[in-house]
Formats: C-alpha cells, structure tokens, sequence
C-alpha cells in the first residue's frame, strides 16, 4: 500500500486548488447525504485522467487506485481501516492502492471523528462507493468481451470473465467506465461478507512505519517559511479573564514580536476560544520566554471560590444516599455476608481531562482573502465554519488540511484551538 504523504509547499497547493478531475461522480448515498453533488472546494493529489469514481475512489489509467480517507487518525488505525472497505469491494490490490488524507469539506459527509463510530457507522456506505465503481469496471469489461456482467468479476486489480479467462485490467477499464451513466444504488450489489479479504483480520497500522522512524506529519510538525509561533497565557480557572497586563518585560524578549489580548470567554463556555494574552514570537522558545516574564493579573470570574475538596465531598455525600435500583441480578448483599474475606476501598479520581501526547495546535496563513489551515483536527468541517466565521469570511475561502493526530480523546472535537 502507497501513502501519499502531506505536501505542504506552495506549488503543490496550488496545484489541489486547480485540479478539475475528468471522469464521472457517482451517486452514492452515505450519512447525511448523497455524494452526487459538486466535488471537494481542494482535491487531495490526484491524478487528472481516469475514473473519478466519487469523492472517494479514483482509478487511474495505469491501474492505480486513489482512495480517500475522510476521517481523522489519531492512532485508531482509521486511516487504515475505511480505505480498505472501499477496496475490498472494489476488488483493489493493496500493493496498488495510495490513500489520500481528505481535507474538511462538506461534499464527504460527516468528517467528525469521534465516539468510536467511523467503522460502525459508515460500514456498508464505504462499502456502496467501492462496489459503485466496481460495478461500473464490471460493464465495461462484459460489453468489450460482449458477454453478461454476471459472467465476470472483479478481483485482484482485474475484471476476469470465468468461461474464457479473458482478463481486463482496472487501469485498461478506467476511462470508458467514466463515460457511463451512473447507476442506482439498488443496481449496486455488496459482495458476500465473505468474499472481503481483510474483514474480521489484522491489519498493518498504514503510518506505523512513518510514525515509529519520525517522516508523520502531525499538526505540531507543520512549518511553514516566515511562520510565527504563539503561545497563551490563560486565566487559571475556566471563565476567568484579564484584569490589567503589563507587556514590558515579555516584549523585551528577543524574538517577540506581540503580544494580543484575546477575549474571553462566556457562558456558557462550550467549545469558545477560552481567551487569555497570547504571546507572539519568531519562535516557540522565544514565544514560552515571553509569556513567564508576562505581568498580568486575573480576575477569576464566577469559578474563582470553586473547591475541589469541597465538590468532593458534595459527591460523596451523594453516593451515600441509597440509589434507586434499576436492575438487580443475583444476591450480592448474601454473597458479600457468606465470604470468607472481603476487601473494602474507595477510589477518587479528579476531572478526567482529555490530555493528548500532542497539544491542541494549528497552522494558518491569511491572505488575499483567503486563510488556509493545518490543524491535527477530529472535526475539520467544523473548525473549517468557525474559522471562517471568525474572519469574516466565506467557508468556500477557507481550506483546512487535516494532519496526523497525535492523540484526540474527543478534545480535538472542538474548534477553539484552531480558531484562536
């Protein structure tokens, strides 16, 4: 399996912006929408000839299979897993398949990566885009051998008609499959579960080797040339704000540029930019120094007189209350009564917080009316709004590239970070 790893200069930028795919979109029906409409605002490197079967597959003349991956990888192995649904149905030989990370576009449906619910969710709809164009390589090979599409299958790369032999390659079928007309989703067969090679089996972590030997791209290894680096100063309880700063000392830092104050939150919180004083420097070491030598004072807001001793025992003073029995199975209180030992202990935990290896970070560039993003991102459509919304300007103006995750838990769900 190929990977087509992030490209971050200008040219081949440029290059997504321009490409218009010649081939044919197929109506697919996946969450929320049906994929016949417009293509992605930026299509990941693909290349310009062949069967654009959808916004997910593309077969190229010479045979080889671009899938798309929708989803973020964050080290749940999603990048390996959804494109392989699309290519057992297919019929695609892994060796001959590149994935391709989507950028957060509305035309691929549902781009939030979270609750554990990509595989389960759009199981069989990856399924439909695969077998769509499988279904379409399959007429072209039984109208040049002038025999039934049942006769044939697609396997291995190939379409093979079982009487003859005769075999046809997906890259020599490519091109006239997209001249065909699109056919209904109740003309497209899924295979038999048990003719998908890789279901039920382990499979090989698709960035493992770049993430072990240190080639991954996460949202912290973006860099750009002339790229400034910022780092927040935030209020030390949720709602706080600032209440006066002096920016002297952190100015006089060599390196630092600015130093913004950034509004703060209210209620309720939810997902807002959490404010504070971001300090703005040529780099992240001169951006930290900054921020230690900053004089700024809080004001605490309505959190201020929060304690955590005190939420504690409001918590144990529930739980020693009797509950309301809802499902009994069994007699635990008789089984307890009849043991020979029995190990009593109490277990306190704090706020869990949804603490990944890599922070919450993000790269962008604004210009000419334009912001382009990187950002390690669960949900890219939505950061995608927000930002946009932030600018002042129309989502279509805004291209946000999802990078590797190091690490979500759901935390990267939420926009602010991107935002800020």
């Amino acid at each position: 399996m190929q990977d087509l790893r992030i490209r971050l200069s200008r040219r081949s930028v440029l290059q997504g912006l321009g490409l218009v795919a010649t081939g044919l979109g197929l109506e697919v029906v996946l969450p929320s929408r049906a994929y016949a409409g417009p293509m992605p605002t930026s299509l990941p490197e693909v290349p310009t000839e062949g069967l654009r079967a959808n916004v997910f597959v593309h077969v190229a003349p010479d045979g080889l299979v671009t899938i798309v991956c929708h989803r973020s990888e964050m080290g749940q192995g999603v990048r390996s897993s959804l494109p392989v649904l699309i290519a057992d149905e297919l019929g695609a030989d892994m060796a001959q398949v590149k994935v391709v990370q989507g950028d957060g576009d509305e035309a691929y449906g549902d781009q939030n990566t979270d609750g554990s619910s990509s595989v389960r969710k759009i199981f069989d709809d990856l399924r439909y885009a695969g077998a769509t164009a499988r279904t379409m390589l399959v007429a072209v090979a039984a109208k040049r051998w002038k025999v039934s599409p049942a006769e044939c299958e697609a396997r291995d790369h190939a379409v093979f008609h079982k009487a003859s032999q005769r075999v046809l390659k997906f890259g020599e079928l490519a091109t006239d499959a997209a001249k065909l007309k699109v056919p209904q989703k109740q003309a497209v067969t899924l295979r038999p579960r048990s003719e998908l090679k890789h279901l039920g089996k382990e499979l090989p972590l698709l960035d493992g080797p770049d993430i072990v030997t240190g080639r991954a791209v996460f949202g912290a290894d973006v860099k750009l040339p002339g790229m400034l680096t910022a780092v927040i100063a935030r209020p030390p309880v949720a709602g706080g704000k600032v209440a006066r700063y002096d920016a002297t000392k952190a100015l006089a830092v060599p390196g630092v540029r600015k130093v913004v104050e950034l509004p703060a939150a209210t209620k309720p919180f939810l997902f807002q930019p959490l404010g504070g004083l971001a300090v703005v420097a040529d780099n992240t070491w001169a951006a930290m120094r900054g921020r230690a030598a900053l004089d700024v004072t809080w004001e605490g807001g309505d959190n201020a007189t929060y304690d955590s001793e005190a939420y504690r025992e409001q918590l144990l003073a529930v739980i020693s209350k009797p509950g309301k029995v809802v499902r009994n199975v069994g007699d635990a209180e008789a089984a307890l009564a009849k043991a020979a030992t029995r190990v009593q202990a109490t277990y306190n935990t704090p706020h869990l917080a949804h603490a990944p290896m890599e922070p919450p970070t993000a790269v962008a560039r604004v210009e000419h009316g334009t912001c382009e993003v990187w950002a390690p991102t669960q949900d890219p459509q939505t950061a995608r709004s927000e930002v946009a919304k932030a600018l002042g300007l129309d989502p279509s103006k805004v291209m946000l590239h999802v990078t590797l995750l190091g690490g979500g838990f759901g935390r990267k769900s939420k926009p602010d970070y991107v935002v800020e």
